[in-house]
């Protein structure tokens, strides 16, 4: 599948970036728009999206990690993540100290489940199942 570059919510004046819109744990209705980070090891998101999708935090223990120049306390565990007609599960860091309006999509969640191409020049993302 291939998508446009686009910009990030709340990124006021922002450059066009890599996005997906990811369907997490069935909510069709609401995908996160989350960067396609090459350089991020995790997946992270607010922890309102695992509110909204009903996803138990209770057994996670949260642990800081850095990211953008922010300490974020991720709690991970495994759920289902859907992009177009894929889906799969894997770990996902839900912080609840997030200070973005979108998720970061990384290396063990994302990039081990798909071939990425980026082609800045053509403000072009290319994703297909690995």
């Amino acid at each position: 599948m291939k998508r446009l570059y686009a910009e990030l919510p709340g990124d006021a004046g922002a450059v066009a970036r890599p996005v997906l819109d990811i369907v997490v744990e069935g909510m069709d209705e609401a995908p996160i728009r989350c960067l396609v980070d090459s350089g991020s090891v995790n997946t992270l998101l607010p922890a309102w999206v695992a509110d909204l999708a009903g996803v138990a935090l209770d057994h996670a223990e949260p642990r800081p990690l850095g990211v953008g120049g922010n300490v974020v306390h991720a709690s991970f565990v495994d759920i289902q993540l859907t992009l177009g007609d894929h889906s799969w599960e894997a770990a996902v860091g839900f912080c609840e100290n997030w200070p973005y309006g979108w998720g970061l999509l990384g290396q063990h969640a994302f990039f081990r489940y798909f071939v990425v191409t980026m082609r800045a020049a053509d403000w072009e993302l290319e994703v297909e199942p690995a």
